[in-house]
């Protein structure tokens, strides 16, 4: 049994068809047809029985994906032992982050990390919190870069930073609102602005779910005149002073720029706080290249750009 093997029958019983498995694993469905035939040939036994609506694992499929998947992780922790030993800088690093926190946070760790690293090759995969669980723990993704939401139990999550919101206004309307300079937002001050425009991300996004519970524990219901999915259009439509909104301190001050944005702390009555943290399969080992980039991404969060 080759490692290529085990992964491509893992993807079969995971995705339940041979097209999408394909599709998942870059390959041609007439190549993974022939590599499970291979393997059901070479056994004797039938992996998966064909059904109208998939493809059902057998009892001796069941026995063959729990042990593929036993000897998978035994592979990688033997591989990343010999890396350990070896302290060779090179391989590869798949990593999980939201779309929004990767377009503030990447442009200022990659090039330091390339730079120093320059063997080392790097995949992104970027999706929501919920679907970045799901690519860390099947093994997809190495790690997860992200804001805390629902713990997980097979997860660990390393606090990086911890990550306020603030109110963001237009440099250019300071004057309208007569804010003192580092004055803290309480919920008063923010039902104080009812009739003003705000610009929100979209909904059932994390950040925006966020910042409505701020809203609710001021019992403030803003006008939300424009929403976006990008973090960054909501920071530059407020810079050209098409309403305010509220934006986490990673999204201003830590990976990002705030030029022709003025933001002001919100009190500690309303919560307003993210953590921003590091995940990790607790049942895995996490490779030496990967610490460098994590040990790498925290020196940058001492000192911020």
């Amino acid at each position: 049994m080759t490692q290529n093997e085990l992964t491509y029958i893992l993807a079969i019983a995971e995705y339940g068809t041979i097209s999408k498995a394909a599709k998942e694993l870059f390959i041609s469905q007439p190549s993974l047809c022939q590599t499970l035939s291979k393997v059901e040939t070479e056994f004797g036994e039938e992996l998966f029985n064909r059904t109208s609506t998939g493809l059902v694992p057998t009892l001796f499929g069941r026995r063959y994906l729990k042990t593929a998947r036993e000897i998978l992780d035994c592979y990688l922790e033997l591989m990343f032992q010999l890396d350990e030993v070896q302290k060779i800088y090179c391989g590869s690093i798949t990593f999980g982050i939201p779309i929004n926190l990767g377009s503030c946070l990447l442009p200022h760790v990659m090039p330091n990390f390339i730079e120093k690293y320059p063997n080392v090759t790097l995949r992104i995969r970027e999706n929501n919190a919920s679907e970045l669980d799901k690519l860390l723990l099947t093994g997809k993704t190495d790690f997860s870069i992200m804001h805390y939401e629902k713990p997980n139990e097979a997860i660990y999550y390393e606090q990086l930073t911890h990550d306020p919101f603030y109110l963001v206004i237009p440099s250019s309307a300071t004057h309208k609102y007569g804010f003192q300079e580092h004055q803290t937002i309480t919920g008063a001050i923010l039902q104080s602005l009812h009739k003003e425009n705000f610009i929100m991300v979209s909904d059932r996004q994390y950040l925006r779910d966020a910042a409505d519970l701020i809203f609710q524990k001021a019992n403030f219901e803003p006008h939300i005149r424009l929403t976006t999915k990008s973090m960054g259009t909501a920071k530059r439509l407020v810079a050209k002073g098409c309403g305010i909104t509220l934006l986490p301190s990673s999204y201003l001050q830590l990976f990002s720029d705030a030029d022709g944005l003025t933001y002001y702390p919100l009190d500690d009555s309303l919560e307003a706080s993210l953590e921003l943290v590091v995940a990790y399969r607790k049942s895995s080992a996490i490779s030496l290249c990967s610490r460098e980039f994590i040990n790498l991404l925290k020196e940058m969060i001492k000192t911020p750009q």
